[in-house]
């Protein structure tokens, strides 16, 4: 007889279960405005990001090689078209190695190189324009202000906080919010050839707009030049200080602005260039130069009788003084082409240029006797 034992359990048939396969396939919805589906929607908007993004790119590409969008190129940070100063019609081989300051960089520099002139006529021109607030050190600081301060320069009209040489140097200063550690921003330009005052001022006001609009450090309104500098006096007039044996040497420049004047001195010896130099003179009343002697002078007199603070040694000196209620300072440095006679000797010389220059500066007298 067929049976089940206890132990065995009874084969049993599993249950079928009935399954519902997913529809995967994707809903389309359609916008109930436009009738476009969203996906076209994105799509259309992905293109319009790219295009500005390519749009950015190429306007970032055109400030970094300082072009523009008509093709034309401005050299130095992008101060000066390549159609305007100090260009001319027929200059070639133009190289320019820039570094242009930004953004919290107040620093920049670019040298610039050209060929221009044909046969005999031929030359080559190179200008080196600098942005930087100079060595924080003070021997350093005096030795670079000595250099900057060229002798015989020209002030820049309307009260600018700069100068041109007729030699194609010049500096000027930016304005109080753009100082570094409380170090005034300078903008300065060195020629191989020599240019015009006029065009030097120019340069310099294009410079100095171009790098305060880079880095932002400033709201006031950019700088201009109202009319061209020019020198007051020809070269080689007498420096104008009373009691200098002028058969010694002569110098640039006399005393007749009210609130600068500068001035250089050459030994007889001495052959014509930039180491020429004997002596060089400086006095300045504009805000912003004086600036840049903030600390050097310290607080006690150069020597007893005088009313004013600073030192004088054999190889230079600086003082700073009251004019009229104005800070004034007064600057002279020996040069390689030194006589060591009173004439460039600064402990001669630089009492007697303060004594001629200081009345023309609203100075009461700095010394006694």
């Amino acid at each position: 007889m067929n049976g089940v034992r206890g132990d065995e359990v009874p084969h049993s048939t599993p249950r079928k279960t009935s399954h519902t396969t997913p529809d995967t396939t994707p809903l389309t919805t359609t916008s109930p405005t436009t009738g476009e589906p969203p996906d076209h929607r994105r799509a259309r908007a992905l293109t319009g990001a790219l295009a500005i993004a390519a749009l950015v790119a190429a306007l970032v590409a055109l400030w970094q090689t300082q072009s523009t969008p008509l093709g034309g190129r401005a050299y130095c940070w992008g101060a000066w078209p390549e159609d305007e100063a100090p260009f001319r019609r027929g200059d070639r081989d133009r190289i320019a190695d820039e570094a242009p300051p930004g953004p919290g960089r107040l620093t920049g520099r670019c040298s610039l190189r050209w060929h221009g002139g044909r046969g005999s006529g031929a030359y080559e021109q190179r200008l080196d324009l600098h942005l930087g607030s100079g060595p924080r050190e003070e021997s350093e600081r005096r030795s670079w202000l000595g250099e900057l301060f060229g002798g015989g320069d020209t002030p820049l009209p309307d009260g600018l906080p700069g100068f041109t040489a007729a030699s194609g140097t010049g500096a000027l200063v930016l304005p109080e919010s753009c100082d570094v550690d409380g170090r005034p921003s300078v903008v300065t330009l060195k020629s191989t050839k020599a240019l015009p005052p006029a065009t030097t001022g120019e340069l310099l006001v294009e410079a100095a707009n171009r790098a305060t609009q880079t880095t932002s450090c400033t709201t006031l309104p950019p700088l201009r030049l109202s009319h061209r500098p020019s020198p007051s006096t020809a070269d080689h007039e007498s420096c104008a200080i009373a009691g200098l044996p002028e058969a010694h040497g002569t110098g640039t420049g006399s005393p007749e602005n009210s609130d600068f004047h500068s001035c250089a001195i050459t030994g007889t010896a001495a052959a014509a260039g930039p180491a020429s130099w004997a002596a060089r003179f400086t006095a300045t009343a504009r805000p912003r130069l004086v600036a840049l002697f903030d600390g050097l002078t310290g607080d006690r007199p150069p020597a007893p009788g005088w009313r004013a603070h600073g030192s004088i040694d054999a190889s230079g000196a600086l003082v700073r003084a009251d004019c009229g209620g104005r800070p004034t300072v007064f600057a002279m440095r020996s040069g390689p082409a030194r006589t060591h006679t009173r004439l460039d000797d600064p402990r001669e010389a630089f009492p007697l240029y303060v004594d001629a220059v200081a009345a023309h500066m609203g100075c009461a007298p700095l010394r006694a006797g």
